[in-house]
């Protein structure tokens, strides 16, 4: 059980790692452009329970800056409050030619949720003593203690 444990601690790990070394190059090779919230693309998800809940996908224009054409963008990850209108910012990878909504569900969520797993499992791992010693010097370097 161990093994399997270290192998999900592991990928989770080199995950975490892949997601920041991509975001850090991504953003690294980007220029901030603004954006503005034209409309919200508004998707009903049924849960296993037979209830419903409701998604809001902002939808976002933009100035190309190699084109300097209006373009739209759609978020891969739902927002809770979007008003259209809404000034917003974007990285745009110049090599790639392609923008990105500068959010914390865009740019840090799946970083900071295999970043959590990992650790998780890797304190699970870790033996009793080391892991209360690792807790304790953190909880004391935040003043806790």
């Amino acid at each position: 059980m161990n093994w399997l444990l270290s192998i999900l601690c592991l990928i989770f790990l080199i995950t975490t790692l892949g997601f920041g070394v991509y975001n850090y190059q991504f953003l690294n090779n980007s220029l901030p452009i603004q954006g503005k919230v034209i409309d919200v693309d508004r998707s009903l998800t049924r849960n296993h329970d037979g209830s419903s809940s409701q998604n809001s996908y902002p939808i976002i224009e933009y100035i190309s800056p190699h084109t300097h054409e209006k373009q739209t963008l759609k978020a891969s990850v739902a927002a809770l409050n979007v008003e259209t209108g809404t000034k917003v910012w974007l990285a745009y990878h110049q090599k790639k030619q392609a923008p990105k909504l500068i959010s914390f569900g865009e740019i840090f969520l799946p970083f900071t949720l295999f970043g959590l797993f990992g650790v998780t499992l890797l304190l699970i791992l870790v033996p009793l003593s080391t892991s209360s010693k690792m807790l304790y010097t953190l909880l004391k370097g935040l003043h806790i203690f």
